[in-house]
C-alpha cells in the first residue's frame, strides 16, 4: 500500500504543482525507492541505466522523423494543395467546405501523423476559406478542431509508434487497425456537418468540373503518395516502420526542395531546430516513463492491480468500458503522448490478462486520447484552434459540443466491435 501511495500519489501531486510529466514520473519513481530502501540505498546507477535504456530504442527513431515530416508539409505549402484536392471532390455537397475541412484532414493525416500539426498547419487554410464563404467562425473552428483528431488515427501516427514500442506490439498492426476507424470517424463527422449545414442554411458550392478535379489531384499527387509509400513499404516487408519514416522524410525533402522549391535552407534549419526541441521534450518523457515502468515491474504493482480487478470484474467488456472512462478522464487533463507513456505499461498487461488483443485496445485508447485533445479543460487542439481562429474559448467549446456525438459514438463502436480494428491486421498480417 505504501508503494502504491508513493507511486501514484507523488505523481499526481507533482503534476498538480506543474512539474512536467516526464520529470514527475522520475520523481514518483525515486519516491518509491526512498520509501522502500531509504536515501542511502538508492541504486543511482540503476536510475541512470533505466532512463537511458528508455530512449535507446531503434523504433522510437520514427518519432522525430514523423515530426519533421509534419513540419516540412506545413512549411512547403502542401496544406493548400491538399485542401484544393478535397474541395474539388466534395465541395459541392451541402455545407461543402465543412466536408472539405474533414476530408482534407483525413488526407493530411496520412502525412503528418499529428493532430496539432493538422490544426496548426491545415487549420488556418480551412477556416479562412469557410469564413470567406459565409460560415460562422465558431462552426469553422469546431469542424477544424474535431477533424484534426483524425491526424493520429489514420497512419502514419506518432501515438501508434509510441504505443507499439511501449506495448511490444506490431506497429504495422496498429497502423492497419487504425485505418477503418479513421475513415469511419471522418464519415461520421461529415454526416454531422451535413445535418448542421442543412439546419443553418450554409451554402452549396458549384460542382467542380472533371478537368478541375484532375488538375487539383495532379497538383497534390506527390504529397498524397507519402502515406502510400509508408504503408506499402511496411506491408511488403521492404522496410520497417522506423525505416519508412526516414524514407518518407527524404521523399518530402525532395518534394519541398526540388519539385515545389518552397523551402529555403534557412527555413529548413528553423524546421530542424524546432523538430529537435520537440523531440528533446519527448525524450524526457520517454526516459521518465522507462524508469516508471521499471518500478512498476520491480514492485509488481501491475500484478497487484490485475489481481484486484480480477476478483471484482469478470466481464472483459465491463473492464473495457471502465478503462475507456478512465482513459478519457486522463486525456482531459494530460496530453496524449505523456498519457500513453503513463498508461500503457499499466493497462496493457491488464487487458491481455482478460484476453483482449493489445492491438484492439491500443487503437481504442489512442482514439480515446484524441477525443481528450478537444475536450476541456486542457485540450491541446482546442487551444491551438482557438488561437488560430481568434475566438473566445467558451464559444469554441459551445460550438464543438455537437461533434462529441459522432466522436463518442465511434469510440463505443471501436471499443465493443473489435472487428472494426482487427479486420485489416488479421487479413493482411496473419
Amino acid at each position: 500500500m505504501i508503494i502504491l501511495l508513493a507511486l501514484f500519489g507523488t505523481l499526481i501531486v507533482l503534476m498538480i504543482v506543474g512539474v512536467p510529466v516526464g520529470l514527475a514520473m522520475i520523481g514518483a519513481s525515486v519516491a518509491v525507492l526512498l520509501s522502500n530502501r531509504g536515501f542511502d540505498n538508492i541504486p543511482y546507477e540503476m536510475l541512470a541505466q533505466r532512463t537511458l535504456y528508455g530512449v535507446n530504442s531503434f523504433t522510437l527513431l520514427a518519432i522525430p522523423a514523423f515530426l519533421l515530416i509534419g513540419r516540412l508539409m506545413n512549411a512547403s505549402g502542401i496544406s493548400d494543395r491538399v485542401f484544393n484536392v478535397a474541395r474539388s471532390l466534395v465541395g459541392h455537397l451541402r455545407g461543402g467546405l465543412g466536408h472539405v475541412n474533414v476530408l482534407s484532414s483525413m488526407i493530411f493525416a496520412g502525412m503528418s501523423g499529428s493532430a496539432v500539426a493538422d490544426a496548426g498547419g491545415l487549420g488556418p487554410v480551412q477556416m479562412r476559406a469557410m469564413e470567406k464563404d459565409g460560415y460562422d467562425r465558431g462552426f469553422s473552428a469546431a469542424v477544424t478542431a474535431s477533424s484534426a483528431t483524425i491526424g493520429p488515427i489514420i497512419p502514419p501516427s506518432i501515438p501508434a509508434v509510441i504505443y507499439g514500442a511501449l506495448a511490444n506490439t506490431s506497429i504495422a498492426a496498429v497502423f492497419l487497425g487504425s485505418i477503418i476507424p479513421g475513415i469511419l470517424m471522418g464519415l461520421s463527422l461529415m454526416a454531422l456537418v451535413f445535418i448542421m449545414s442543412h439546419r443553418r442554411g450554409y451554402p452549396v458550392s458549384k460542382r467542380a468540373k472533371l478537368s478541375e478535379i484532375i488538375a487539383a489531384i495532379g497538383a497534390g499527387f506527390l504529397p498524397m503518395m507519402t502515406p502510400v509509400i509508408i504503408i506499402v513499404g511496411i506491408l511488403s516487408g521492404i522496410f520497417t516502420p522506423t525505416e519508412a519514416s526516414v524514407i518518407a522524410v527524404g521523399y518530402c525533402m525532395i518534394i519541398a526542395f526540388l519539385v515545389y522549391r518552397t523551402i529555403s535552407l534557412r527555413e529548413f534549419w528553423v524546421i530542424c531546430r524546432d523538430t529537435a526541441v520537440d523531440t528533446a521534450a519527448l525524450l524526457v518523457i520517454i526516459a521518465g516513463s522507462a524508469l516508471y515502468a521499471w518500478v512498476l515491474a520491480r514492485y509488481q504493482v501491475t500484478s497487484q492491480i490485475i489481481d484486484f480487478l480480477s476478483g471484482a470484474i469478470e466481464s472483459k467488456y465491463l473492464l473495457l468500458f471502465l478503462l475507456m472512462i478512465f482513459v478519457l478522464v486522463i486525456g482531459c487533463f494530460i496530453d496524449s503522448v505523456p498519457a500513453l507513456f503513463l498508461l500503457t505499461p499499466i493497462l496493457v498487461p491488464l487487458v491481455v490478462s482478460y484476453g483482449i488483443d493489445p492491438v484492439h485496445f491500443g487503437v481504442a485508447m489512442i482514439f480515446n486520447l484524441m477525443i481528450g485533445l478537444v475536450t476541456p479543460p486542457v485540450g491541446t487542439v482546442l487551444f491551438t484552434v482557438q488561437k488560430v481562429a481568434n475566438i473566445p474559448y467558451g464559444e469554441l467549446v459551445r460550438e464543438i459540443m455537437p461533434f462529441y456525438i459522432p466522436l463518442f459514438g465511434m469510440l463505443l463502436a471501436i471499443t465493443f466491435i473489435p472487428g472494426l480494428v482487427m479486420f485489416l491486421p488479421n487479413l493482411l498480417l496473419r
